[in-house]
């Protein structure tokens, strides 16, 4: 967090630095100085982030006008140099102002002050990006052109006194900035020494003031002397001489008070600015020496010295002078100091009678009751940690009315102190439903307290409205929560539709930490989603609707891709607060398009604003783990992967150098010297990475916008598609189900009378049919079993209801088509929808005849599940067709030496309950970590797996198909992830794993999913016999095709409500596999080895066969086959002939 504090801070150390030279006023021609007026016109308009942009434009113009080695030329680059900064663009602003200093060198020569100038700026960017030691050497140019520019201020010359660009005063700041520059690379003592040096050539020039060399006045040269003697004082504490830091702000101040007696002329103006500044340094050598008697002595003397001065005098009596109404704040500020720490050392009495003087004694007393009310809280708040925060309700109610009390007497009951002690009071109180009107009206005082102080669009005043509705929502008072969200809310200071569709404000949308109107946007959408839960007003629905999404959009937008930014919009997107019921990112689009829907126009611009919306809603973890894998399959072909993996290796480093923060040493100054040193290592690094996206951005353009896709609008959806293809998304809310179809030629959205809770009890329902991987409850489970005809019998009528609600309403769209994509989110995400059945079904479900000559969805348009749209896009874009090996095309790994009595993948049958696929037991955990590695599989624990042999045959099945030149295996002892981790796995046609699949959670402790393999004899970080989806993501895979004939492999990630595809699925795609062939539930031994074998002969047979071809006839031959028609075992019933779903792009 303090790096991105010097982050933001480095920009305006930059605007201060912006040396004389940018001050140079263009000499252009008309036209173009008319051009470049305009131009800077809209610079200044425009956010400090876009600036960079226009500044270029404008190079440009007066590059082709006065040529580059120009004056103007050089003005503007170094605001351009700024620009950038301001940008994130550090890399390209340092060579800027390298470019910068070549001009100056040639327009002014090395060495003048206008060039020095120009290299200070160069320093102050090298030390702000971490390269201290670099940036001493221009620096250093810089200070001995300013002490030649100094040392000849007042100097004689015929017929003239010299002037000077920078004096003395510049000077000892500058000498003290280069020493703190010195310093923060352990070479302090060569800063004092610089120093000592140019005191000791100043000296006799200052003491030859007014005589025949110099013709300084004496009182401007000793003025001079001062300052710069007081940046030497505060060199001096810098390095660890405090003593001699302060002898010497002493003997200045003395030094001052004595030149004032001293003054007797007509124009002494008395005690003045100077003398204050040297009080203030002197009183901070006192505190810091802790001297606090002393301390109070000075302050008593200098508020005699300054009350009776005639600046004080003028301004108390109402003058507008600027010196004379500074002088008022001063002693001002100086009486209420010295009050404060009167009364903290005891001598309150003493402090009044002093001030009383000067007419502060009122000021002993505000401190006094300061004291008062700090012990007052102090108690309460002492009170309120003995408190339980679930009982003790009645003295918790009383400990916040005591707050309250007190808070009003001392802040005031408009301030927004008082507001917050209202605010912790109504908590309290909503405890207990019997206090609701007494809560309800503190809330409400609370946020008119606050919107009375700040005004209807400020943070305070919409935490406020938040806490309100949100009480009023808990006590169902929906029509109460409508109306004060929509007063407030209606304020046209939350009205920022306009903010969010400007590109050239896009910026201001950054904040420095987050979004800076997340809460202003949670508050819209609960607006809207109480209109449409209550029926209200669509219009109004709408619009709130419409500004959240349109503020979580525009705050994406306006993220780049430096490391802040890209760590603002993970915690975003990774809905960090949704286990608090917090809405997700996702809800946000979703609640755009219901309101789109109830607004009452489902076609044209409606539909197609859904259609984004929806797509934004879809954009989930494996989305983005596709978008992440194609952005580096573009890198490798470009040939940057290299810079792609330093980027990534620098964000590691940071993250260790951010822990090693958390950790510094107690002792004050060598804790600053490590959190120096850590801070400016962590700045190279962050510059660095800036230089790294600039060559993989010059190298491949597209890179950075594969990693954050846009939704496709209509034009470009359709574009992807061929006239035999369709698109449907199907996308549950809590008012019903969108599904939207998208053809070569046509989108069509419908949202169903069907909403995410039915929609969740249906697909469980199939779900347990098939045998998948979910917990029901007893009563769930006798009920289901005893429902259904047959002895193997299919919910056909919810997979008939779900079809006939979802997608019927698009048959005759889909009618024809060859391929149709599918991408769906919440429960439907874990439900091959080949399961679903297209007529009314007749007959016994449990009957394999009528299971076989039922209509399936999985004999229409061949299927192919996907993340998202955008990902279907993605895969094309980047696809290696082609690209695979002429030798291997497989390589897989299977049969794992295990220790359980050899038995079959998945189960008998669906309906036979009580066991994991694994049969695992979920006790059998992990071995700790070691250091800081993450935990290992526990080997004797993945050996007491049952053995697989099946997939041995499988495999070698595949090796026959495929000839044994063209497919290796790894087979028994053979199968470890060592073997896997180092094999070449690139340009692959087919990378197979058949295994055992262990669903999140079946190891105890570990919290993701993965693939079982030989385990170790001992557990290593290279190898523990479980391949983790985390491992699996850091695989560097050329698959074109992925095929997982192992359990749950489509399964989630783990985390509550997890989607399927999250887990593995995500996994395999981050690695760089272009599909993937995945179960939704355990394999079936005796069906997994036909089945994949047969998908590959298919494709041999019929070259003219998409993989989703394919699969579908191998499905369909698996289902007719009447070899196992036996009790629970017939291939007839979905749980045989559908596990499996072809993910990604699977067309060729």
């Amino acid at each position: 967090m303090r790096a991105m504090l010097a982050g933001i801070w480095a920009a305006f150390w930059l605007v201060a630095a912006l040396p004389a030279a940018a001050q140079i006023a263009p000499d252009l021609s008309p036209a173009t100085a008319e051009k470049v007026a305009e131009n800077d016109r809209k610079e200044l308009a425009a956010d400090l982030s876009d600036r960079a942009a226009i500044s270029e434009r404008t190079l440009k113009l007066i590059a082709a006008d006065r040529g580059e080695n120009s004056a103007p030329y050089l003005a503007k680059l170094l605001v351009h140099a700024n620009n950038l900064s301001w940008a994130h663009r550090a890399p390209e602003s340092r060579q800027a102002l390298v470019r910068a200093v070549e001009i100056a060198t040639r327009l002014y020569g090395a060495g003048t002050y206008a060039t020095a100038d120009v290299e200070r700026q160069y320093a102050l960017a090298l030390r702000i990006n971490g390269y201290r030691e670099e940036a001493i050497e221009p620096f250093s140019h810089y200070v001995h052109a300013l002490t030649e520019e100094a040392y000849g201020c007042g100097r004689r010359v015929p017929g003239m006194v010299m002037g000077c660009a920078r004096d003395d005063t510049d000077l000892g700041d500058t000498l003290l900035e280069y020493g703190q520059m010195l310093n923060d690379v352990g070479r302090g003592g060569e800063a004092v020494a610089a120093f000592d040096a140019v005191i000791a050539r100043f000296e006799p020039r200052w003491a030859g003031c007014e005589g025949p060399a110099w013709g300084t006045r004496c009182d401007q040269a000793r003025d001079k002397r001062a300052d710069m003697l007081s940046s030497y004082a505060a060199l001096l504490a810098l390095v660890g001489r405090a003593d001699d830091a302060g002898a010497l702000r002493k003997r200045l101040f003395d030094d001052s008070l004595a030149a004032i007696d001293a003054c007797t002329g007509d124009d002494c103006e008395g005690p003045d600015f100077r003398l204050v500044r040297r009080y203030y340094d002197y009183r901070a050598a006192l505190a810091g020496a802790n001297r606090p008697d002393d301390a109070l002595a000075l302050d008593e003397r200098i508020l005699a010295i300054l009350v009776a001065s005639p600046h004080y005098t003028k301004g108390k009596a109402g003058s507008g002078e600027y010196f004379d109404k500074d002088m008022v704040n001063d002693v001002t500020g100086i009486a209420e100091a010295y009050a404060k720490a009167a009364v903290a050392a005891g001598k309150a009495d003493r402090a009044r009678d002093q001030l009383a003087r000067y007419g502060f004694g009122a000021l002993v007393g505000t401190q006094l009751a300061g004291i008062d009310f700090d012990a007052e809280q102090k108690a309460i708040e002492a009170e309120r940690r003995t408190l339980s925060s679930y009982g003790d309700e009645a003295e918790r109610i009383a400990n916040s009315r005591r707050k309250v009390a007190l808070f009003a007497g001392h802040y005031g009951k408009d301030s927004d102190e008082y507001a917050k002690a209202l605010r912790d009071l109504a908590w309290d109180l909503d405890d207990l439903p019997a206090n609701d009107a007494e809560a309800e009206a503190v809330y409400r005082e609370a946020l008119a307290v606050e919107r009375k102080a700040f005004g209807a669009g400020d943070f305070r005043t919409l935490h406020a409205l938040d806490n309100l509705t949100t009480f009023l929502k808990k006590r169902d008072r929906s029509a109460a929560a409508i109306a004060v969200l929509a007063d407030v809310l209606g304020d046209p200071a939350n009205d920022h539709v306009a903010l969010y569709l400007d590109p050239d404000r896009r910026s201001a949308r950054r904040g420095s930490f987050g979004d800076p109107d997340d809460t202003l946007n949670a508050l819209k959408a609960d607006l809207s989603e109480l209109l449409l839960r209550a029926g209200g007003d669509p219009a109004l629905a709408l619009a709130a609707g419409r500004h959240a999404a349109l503020g979580m959009t525009s705050f994406r937008d306006a993220l780049g891709f430096d490391r802040f930014d890209e760590m603002k919009l993970d915690w975003v997107t990774a809905d960090p607060w949704a286990w608090l019921g917090e809405r997700r990112y996702a809800d946000y689009f979703l609640l755009y398009a219901d309101a789109l829907w109830a607004k009452g126009a489902h076609d044209g611009a409606a539909a197609e604003q859904a259609f984004a919306a929806l797509q934004d809603a879809m954009a989930g973890t494996t989305s983005r783990a596709v978008a992440r894998a194609a952005a580096e399959r573009a890198a490798a072909r470009a040939s940057v992967s290299p810079l792609v993996e330093e980027r990534r290796q620098i964000d590691t480093a940071i993250a260790a150098l951010n822990t090693k923060l958390e950790t510094l040493p107690d002792d004050p100054a060598e804790r600053q010297r490590q959190f120096s040193a850590l801070q400016s290592e962590i700045a190279r690094k962050d510059d660095r990475r800036a230089q790294v996206d600039a060559a993989i951005a010059a190298a491949t353009p597209d890179y950075f916008a594969l990693i954050r896709p846009r939704p496709l609008g209509m034009a470009e959806a359709q574009a992807l598609l061929a006239p035999d293809e369709a698109f449907v998304m199907l996308v549950p809310s809590e008012f019903g189900t969108h599904v939207l179809l998208v053809t070569h030629d046509k989108l069509r959205w419908n949202r169903a009378d069907m909403p995410a809770a039915e929609v969740n009890a249906h697909v469980r329902r199939l779900l347990w049919d098939v045998g998948a991987s979910i917990d029901v409850t007893p009563e769930e489970d006798a009920k289901w079993s005893a429902e259904g005809e047959g002895d193997f019998p299919f919910d056909r009528g919810t997979a008939w209801l779900l079809y006939d609600r979802l997608l019927a309403p698009f048959a005759a769209d889909l009618a024809g088509k060859r391929h149709l994509f599918t991408a769906a989110t919440g429960s439907l995400s874990s439900l091959p929808l080949g399961i679903l059945v297209t007529e009314k079904p007749t007959g016994a479900d449990g009957d394999p005849a009528v299971l076989r000559a039922t209509k399936w969805l999985a004999d229409g348009p061949a299927l192919l599940q996907l993340p998202s749209l955008q990902s279907l896009q993605l895969l094309r874009a980047v696809a290696a067709r082609g690209d695979g090996q002429a030798g291997t095309r497989m390589v897989g790994f299977g049969d794992p030496v295990l220790e359980g009595q050899a038995a079959a993948r998945g189960i008998a049958g669906a309906r036979a309950r009580g066991t994991r696929s694994s049969g695992l037991p979920v006790t059998a955990g992990l071995q700790p970590a070691i250091g800081d590695a993450p935990p290992l599989a526990d080997p004797a624990a993945l050996r007491r797996l049952a053995r697989l042999p099946g997939t041995e045959a499988e495999l070698k099945a595949m090796q026959a198909l495929l000839g044994a030149d063209a497919a290796r295996l790894y087979l028994a002892g053979t199968a470890t992830e060592t073997n896997l981790k180092r094999s070449d796995l690139d340009h692959l046609s087919v990378l197979f794993l058949a295994t055992h699949g262990l669903i999140a959670g079946e190891v105890k402790g570990l919290a993701e999913p993965g693939l079982v393999f030989t385990p170790p004899a001992t557990a290593t970080p290279l190898d523990d016999g479980l391949l983790t989806a985390s491992e699996v993501a850091g695989l560097h895979l050329g698959a074109r095709w992925v095929v997982l004939s192992a359990c749950n492999t489509a399964s989630g990630d783990g985390s509550e409500g997890a989607p399927g595809l999250s887990g593995l699925a995500r996994a395999f795609f981050f690695a760089g596999a272009e599909s993937l062939l995945a179960s939704h539930w355990p394999v079936r031994d005796d069906v997994a080895s036909v089945l994949t074998v047969r998908l590959f002969e298919l494709m041999q047979q019929n070259p003219g066969l998409s993989r989703a071809e394919a699969l579908q006839r191998a499905m369909r031959d698996i289902r007719n086959d009447p070899r196992a028609d036996d009790f629970l075992k017939s291939w007839s019933h979905p749980s045989a002939w559908a596990p499996f779903s072809l993910i990604g792009d699977g067309i060729d």
